[in-house]
């Protein structure tokens, strides 16, 4: 599927969403009226009958004469103050659930985990199986060009997971107990991947604005079930009753309550039935799509279809905590007993996974020595892997890695790369990305910066020193960055930096944007007050010598992007280019400035790529500084979707004119991908 129709269908189907719930409220509103309207000729034909019993000369007529009149000659079914009241009751009711919800779920992922009882998993966590998990939603996120998500655990010893999230930027992992502690790494990295299918094929807004369909329906019911159960009951045998001299007012009025709100239950039962089916329809197909996708992320149909089978080998299924019911259609399986399944049966999934007939997926309950023998021929497997790649690495540290080692292994900045536009046409297509690729890259990272990115408080500190690292020789402005980190943001800072300078002689240029996705995580939680004082420290180093390097932009638009995360929610996508042209210009311009050296050939590549863009080409290309380079980035994430395509085109286009493309260059593609919300796969460089 293509990610950006994907996505921009999300978000469509969004709309048509808050549409059925508009065509549903009237519905609902026209079933409620009637509804009303009989309940009050039952009480106008009971008032009628009292006021003949005691007379018309009686008190009791005299002082219900006006009512009775009202209720019993105006035997109409069409009332416009009831209709108007009847609406209004509806918008403030259903609308009110939904736009509670709705505002509920603003924090996106992290919200919804937060509901389900879930707990972010800490990046310096020691616990192995916790450590794993990171490890493989840090290892897929880098593959397919994603920022590395938050991952949440929930409280439940069932196998399940999901994602949430309103963008590709601000997604949430959510992983059970089970699934974390029962799963082998390659089940556990199919069951990720399907949710990171979840994330490229657009479902995860989707998913969130049917959580808050659902609530809004099923509040009726739940006005009603309190109509029936409390109020009427009230009047039947409470104070109604007592007030009433004889008490026949008081039943009357509870018995006529009781009604209206048992037909509310019965309205708001359908509606919620109704949602329910939608619910069921959209996330069936889907699961298939997303298993589909998982196969083709990991490359093993084994991990997903063996992880799948555990989940039916499960003697029971503990329920996860909190308001499961509506979340169902989220899960990877089934999370609670629903009349409308949201999922395929296993075996139906089983069976398309790994292309066989349902007859032939046989028990999904493993004896103890069958499963002892997969997990044992998974482990020799897994050794011999290792060992090969061990092997390929002693000879050469990086020649096991497509575009390191060999005679250009030290020239990596200058490595002449191909097939920049054949990644960007890959965006989102899980069987494009290269899993053994990043695998060795990240096993490349030098350990203590690794160890570093796992403390919360320590990655500021690792991008702050990869900053000073690119000053190289240059002591005068490496003196003004450590000024300015100290000022900004203390003495520990800058000892940190101090200390990890000299790791950074070890990492590879290639592993220099990895880092940055890897501390995403973190800086998306600093506070409103630590972002602002880091983003200030960022610029002050970026231009410390005057001049921006292009790694030094890269780094200070992902850093920017990682910030900007923070937020309750992204950016809305309803801009097209024309209503960013400006904008678009100002980062064209600064990529067709950085990749190429000549200047009248980058005024041609940029006035190339505006023409593409229906935009007035500039004969010129004017200076910008950092901030209002960030200004322009933030315009610019409120592109359409496929709007964001058409201009990640454009800056492919900016950097090819050349016919050549070098690393710094890729890396500044994948930037502006992922400053977009654009799931880019690195370019894996030939092995030439």
């Amino acid at each position: 599927m293509d990610f950006f129709a994907a996505q921009d269908k999300a978000h469509k189907q969004t709309g048509r969403l808050v549409g059925l719930l508009i065509v549903g409220l009237i519905t609902m509103t026209v079933a409620v009226y009637f509804a009303v309207m009989l309940v009050i000729h039952i009480v106008g034909i009971w008032a009628r009958q009292q006021m003949e019993q005691s007379g018309s000369g009686g008190r009791y007529g005299q002082q219900q004469s006006e009512v009775v009149q009202w209720l019993a000659d105006e035997v109409v079914w069409w009332d416009g103050h009831v209709a108007l009241a009847v609406l209004l009751f509806m918008i403030i009711l259903s609308g009110g659930g939904f736009m509670y919800r709705l505002v509920q779920l603003r924090g996106g992922g992290e919200a919804v985990a937060e509901m389900l009882g879930g707990r972010r998993i800490d990046l310096d966590t020691r616990d192995k199986d916790e450590r794993r998990a990171l490890n493989v939603v840090e290892e897929m996120s880098i593959a397919s060009g994603m920022p590395v998500p938050p991952v949440y655990m929930m409280p439940s010893d069932a196998i399940n997971a999901f994602a949430a999230g309103h963008s590709v930027d601000q997604a949430v992992i959510g992983l059970t107990k089970g699934c974390v502690k029962q799963l082998s790494r390659d089940q556990l990295q199919g069951v990720v991947a399907h949710e990171f299918s979840h994330v490229f094929n657009g479902d995860m807004r989707l998913n969130v604005r049917l959580i808050a369909v659902i609530n809004g329906v099923m509040v009726l019911g739940v006005a009603g079930f309190l109509l029936w159960r409390t109020v009427g009951y009230a009047f039947l045998f409470g104070a109604g009753r007592s007030s009433s001299g004889k008490g026949n007012g008081g039943a009357a009025i509870g018995l006529a309550l009781m009604a209206l709100g048992i037909m509310l239950c019965i309205i708001g039962f359908v509606g919620t039935l109704v949602a329910r089916l939608i619910q069921a329809a959209v996330s069936r197909q889907r699961e298939f799509l997303a298993d589909a996708s998982a196969v083709q992320f990991t490359r093993n149909p084994d991990g997903i279809g063996n992880a799948l089978r555990a989940i039916g080998a499960a003697p029971s299924q503990t329920k996860l905590a909190g308001e499961t019911s509506q979340f169902n259609h989220m899960f990877f399986n089934q999370a609670m007993p629903s009349m409308f399944a949201s999922h395929p049966p296993l075996r139906d999934r089983i069976a398309r996974i790994e292309g066989i007939n349902i007859e032939d997926v046989g028990e999904l309950k493993l004896t103890q020595s069958q499963a002892s023998k997969r997990w044992a021929e998974g482990r020799a497997k897994k050794k011999a892997e290792l060992a090969q790649a061990k092997s390929a690495r002693a000879k050469d540290p990086l020649a096991a890695i497509p575009g390191f080692g060999g005679a250009g292994g030290g020239l990596i900045g200058a490595v002449t790369m191909t097939g920049l536009a054949g990644s960007l046409g890959q965006v989102g297509q899980i069987g494009a990305i290269d899993m053994a690729w990043t695998t060795e890259v990240l096993s490349h990272i030098p350990d203590a910066i690794r160890q570093a990115l796992q403390s919360p408080h320590q990655v500021p500190g690792v991008v702050l020193a990869m900053l000073v690292h690119e000053q190289g020789n240059d002591a005068k402005a490496v003196a003004k960055q450590m000024q300015a980190i100290e000022q900004g943001l203390g003495k520990a800072v800058s000892a940190q930096v101090q200390s990890l300078l000299p790791v950074y002689d070890e990492l590879d240029d290639r592993c220099r944007v990895p880092v940055l996705d890897l501390a995403s995580p973190a800086l998306a939680k600093l506070s409103t007050t630590q972002a602002h004082s880091f983003r200030q420290v960022v610029e002050q180093l970026v231009m410390a010598d005057g001049e921006v390097t292009r790694f030094e932009w890269v780094a200070a638009l992902l850093v920017d992007a990682a910030l900007d995360r923070g937020g309750d929610a992204s950016h809305k996508p309803t801009a097209s280019i024309a209503d960013v042209g400006t904008s678009v210009i100002q980062l064209l311009s600064v990529v067709a400035k950085a990749g190429h050296g000549d200047s009248d050939e980058a005024i041609e590549a940029l006035q190339s790529a505006c023409t593409a863009l229906k935009l007035n080409a500039p004969t010129s290309i004017a200076p910008i500084s950092l901030k209002a380079l960030n200004a322009a980035v933030h315009d610019l994430r409120t592109l359409k979707f496929a709007e964001r395509g058409r201009f990640l085109q454009a800056t492919v286009s900016v950097v090819e004119h050349d016919g050549r493309t070098t690393v710094a260059e890729a890396e500044m593609v994948r930037a502006v991908a992922e400053m977009l919300a654009v799931p880019m796969p690195p370019v894996v460089p030939d092995a030439a």
